[in-house]
């Protein structure tokens, strides 16, 4: 007599999700605040193509005024103020909730091939576009020969 080990498929489904609890409780490859403020990040797209970055951040109810940009050392920083609408909100129950104006800042790491100077940006229908062209590469010569005489 063979005895057979017997998995249950509704036991599998929870150990699959607590040992992918385990093993990533100890890996940390987000921002340290991440984690607390997830629910409070837009949501954003990044594209490449082959002359420049692209990235796009979905802010419904915010303004263009609201909304600052910063650059500095290789760090994007995207920053806004949300209107305090405290007293508003006091009204109405939620029953389900997606979306909010709040404060946040959502910060990108840009690569060194990224020409600064000329980043731009345009804010339309909610949704912030950020165009980082990439800088021209530097076509090395071949060595001059030096002919000694």
């Amino acid at each position: 007599m063979n005895l057979v080990r017997f998995s249950n498929p509704v036991y599998n489904t929870n150990r699959g999700l607590v040992d992918e609890l385990f093993n990533n409780f100890l890996k940390n490859d987000y921002h340290e605040d991440y984690v607390n403020n997830s629910s409070r990040k837009p949501a954003s797209n990044v594209f490449e193509t082959e002359n420049e970055f692209k990235i796009e951040v979905l802010l419904p109810g915010f303004s263009k005024e609201t909304v600052q940009l910063n650059y500095k050392d290789n760090i994007l920083t995207i920053k806004a103020e949300g209107e305090k609408k405290a007293e508003k909100e006091k009204e109405f129950l939620y029953e389900h909730r997606e979306f909010g104006v709040f404060d946040f800042e959502k910060q990108f790491r840009i690569p060194k091939s990224v020409n600064d100077k000329k980043i731009n940006a345009k804010f339309d229908n909610g949704i912030l576009s950020i165009v980082l062209p990439k800088k021209e590469e530097k076509v090395e010569k071949t060595p001059k020969e030096i002919k000694i005489s």
